[in-house]
């Protein structure tokens, strides 16, 4: 079984060793994910609303203007609170003795 640190340290030296690659691939994945989800939201806008209520298309800029709009409107007061959990869990003593209440006390 290993460590924390041992899997720690192969994942860094994965990375250092797969660096110049691994920057293009990154990049080329991140740009095809921008448009490919630009042109999806274009489409969907085309073919769900465009056919119920008659709206004109939109482009690629409006499509991810959108996206963000609905990130702005939707999300502004969200906070993380799945990782502020953790932190939150783990940083805290716990209010119940684990091995239970004392009756002699």
């Amino acid at each position: 079984m290993t460590t924390h640190d041992e899997r720690r340290a192969r994942r860094r030296l994965f990375v250092r060793r797969n660096v110049f690659w691994l920057i293009p691939l990154g990049a080329l994945v991140g740009t095809g994910l921008f448009i490919g989800f630009g042109f999806l939201v274009a489409w969907l806008w085309r073919v769900t609303l465009g056919d119920i209520f008659g709206l004109k298309p939109i482009s690629f800029w409006q499509a991810w203007g959108l996206v963000l709009l609905s990130q702005i409107l939707f999300k502004a007061n969200m906070q993380r609170s799945v990782a502020a959990g953790r932190m939150h869990r783990r940083d805290c003593v716990p209010a119940v003795d684990p091995a239970g209440p004392s009756l002699g006390t």
